[in-house]
């Protein structure tokens, strides 16, 4: 089969995790999604999606009947780059991984053409959390939008756990797509989350014993984003009180903000640390190399991740675990999401209650007590993420799948009418071309913003009008 495959870019290979310092779980998602999909023979063109890019590359062969194209978010909205796409390949289904993605192609691929849309955790929760963080209700539209056109165009939705699969299923009847139509027909699916079950190689020279942390440190890590689920006073008082138990603990931390979704957790962190007596035995590194990332789980004993409680927690993942565990680092973890639980319950994972500073602090001695505990633990995790996560096992539905892709029995037909009010395709394409233009022109005013501060510095000791100002009162008027 041919399958169109849209993306969160930058994927894993365009090589760009260097220059946007991070990797997003989505476009490694997709990454893996379009492995599974070509190693079962089907032909693959896979699009990375860029918000706030230009630009449209020629493809470029990964593998054979792999070939990767690559777009900005205002070709798809202004320039029909996806439909001109469609009609070049002639594809016989698409599926597209994780929200952004899904809106885009349920908004602009042929309304004929079979889709599968994967909803790497639930939109509206994810959007809720960040109306809390920001106290504005305001924030949850376009988390609603996206949900809302992907759902009532898609064939075949999946989900990351059960839990987000059964939510869906409501989602979907409120949008009118449980009808006498699909009755007995299954809608959605799940694909729990997924890693590369290779394991790289261990570098010949040290990350962290010895240069970063003393040899004998008991190393706890940190890896990936501080997003707005992430519970960081508990995650300060807790390791803060274990440090005061045992001098030979250190914090080290990969990652950091995630904007522009979330820029407030990790700064709040590094002010915390910033003013603690322990400040240094909390080593916050910064976004590293996605290459060079296992090396940091190999040198460290336990790893911690944790989350307030929240929908968006019990209805998403926690993916990070996973290429924990493929290289032996056991975890300690709040049960939130159906990963957490299920890790937890094979004793690799160890929890603790959600927001207590002090249960982490003792879960944290407990097992530096113990190293036999977390050795038992390492022996056993990497065969069981490999065996039961590999994206050619979870990806299994979706595969099954597209050797017949067909659209749902209620494809074209007149959806009930309590779910028709507020739907309006043309609007809805309208608003993400104006959202794509507005995206571009605030990067494009940004550098621009740059170059003027630089032009002013440089001018500055010749005392003429700051060139930064003229730019200024222009784009003001």
């Amino acid at each position: 089969m041919k399958i169109l495959l849209l993306g969160q870019g930058p994927l894993p290979p365009e090589g760009e995790a260097d220059r946007a310092g991070r990797l997003s779980a989505p476009s490694i998602r997709a990454w893996h999604i379009a492995r599974a999909l070509q190693e079962e023979g089907h032909e693959i063109a896979l699009v990375s999606l860029k918000a706030g890019r230009t630009g449209f590359s020629s493809p470029r062969e990964l593998a054979p009947k792999l070939q990767l194209y690559s777009t900005g978010e205002a070709e798809v909205t202004g320039q029909a780059a996806l439909s001109n796409l469609e009609n070049e390949f002639q594809p016989d289904a698409a599926v597209a991984v994780s929200a952004w993605p899904s809106y885009l192609g349920a908004l602009y691929l042929s309304p004929s053409l079979p889709f599968w849309a994967d909803f790497f955790g639930s939109p509206l929760a994810e959007g809720q959390a960040k109306a809390f963080q920001a106290g504005d209700d305001s924030l949850l539209e376009p988390f609603a939008r996206f949900e809302r056109v992907v759902l009532r165009r898609a064939d075949a939705v999946s989900a990351v756990s059960p839990y987000q699969e059964h939510a869906l299923v409501g989602a979907m009847a409120t949008h009118g797509r449980l009808n006498h139509f699909t009755d007995g027909f299954r809608l959605a699916y799940t694909i729990p989350a997924t890693l590369d079950p290779t394991r790289l190689p261990a570098s010949d020279e040290p990350f962290l014993r010895g240069k970063i942390v003393p040899n004998e440190a008991f190393v706890v890590l940190w890896s990936g984003g501080f997003n707005t689920w992430t519970d960081i006073d508990t995650l300060y008082n807790g390791v803060f009180q274990a440090m005061q138990e045992n001098p030979a603990l250190h914090f080290v931390a990969t990652g950091g903000s995630l904007p522009p979704h979330d820029s407030q957790t990790f700064p709040r962190f590094q002010k915390m640390v910033e003013a603690s007596e322990f400040r240094d035995r909390f080593h916050l590194l910064g976004w590293v190399s996605y290459e060079g990332l296992h090396n940091y789980y190999l040198e460290s004993d336990v790893g911690l991740i944790l989350d307030r409680w929240s929908y968006e927690g019990i209805l998403g993942s926690r993916t990070r675990l996973l290429d924990w565990l493929l290289y032996g680092l056991p975890a300690v973890v709040t049960v939130t999401a159906y990963l957490t639980e299920e890790l937890v319950g094979e004793e690799l994972a160890f929890s603790f209650p959600h927001g207590s500073a002090p249960d982490l602090a003792a879960r944290l001695r407990e097992l530096a007590e113990d190293p036999d505990r977390l050795t038992s633990a390492a022996a056993r995790s990497k065969t069981f993420v490999a065996e039961r996560y590999s994206y050619a096992a979870a990806c299994r539905p979706l595969l099954e799948w597209v050797v017949n892709p067909r659209q749902a029995p209620d494809a074209g037909e007149t959806l009930p009418s309590f779910a028709v009010a507020g739907n309006d395709n043309d609007r809805d394409r309208l608003l993400a071309e104006y959202e794509a233009q507005i995206e571009a022109k605030n990067k494009a005013l940004a550098s621009m913003e740059s170059w003027a501060k630089e032009m002013e510095t440089r001018l500055h000791k010749a005392n003429p009008p700051s060139l930064y100002e003229r730019l200024s009162r222009r784009f003001r008027h």
